[in-house]
């Protein structure tokens, strides 16, 4: 089966302009996110600073021992491609939703 690399950016829907996304993946001809390594993202707060993150298996975003962010994603169970839609628990009661904006395969001049 055919599989790529690529890096998403993804946009917050409810303010484009904050909590910009991006994560590295693998991704099969379906779309979907292979494997069930930790993935490597990086969110950018509120357009004041860059917080890098570990998605794990679980879907855990893990900002490391630093952050008592406890961030959830189902990122891994949709769809990889652009219009796509996924959410983000930023606690138990709060979430966002995201749309996928733009995929690029890693190393390519084209997206």
């Amino acid at each position: 089966m055919t599989q790529s690399n690529v890096r998403i950016l993804a946009e917050w829907i409810d303010d484009p302009t904050e909590s910009l996304l991006t994560l590295d993946l693998r991704i099969d001809a379906s779309k979907r996110v292979v494997g069930s390594w930790a993935l490597f993202g990086a969110v950018d707060l509120d357009a004041s600073g860059c917080a890098p993150f570990v998605l794990r298996h679980d879907g855990r975003m893990d900002f490391g021992a630093d952050h008592q962010r406890s961030w959830r994603t189902d990122l891994r169970q949709r769809t990889i491609k652009v219009g796509e839609t996924f959410t983000i628990h930023w606690n138990d009661v709060d979430f966002g939703t995201y749309r996928v904006e733009k995929v690029a395969v890693l190393g390519s001049k084209e997206s």
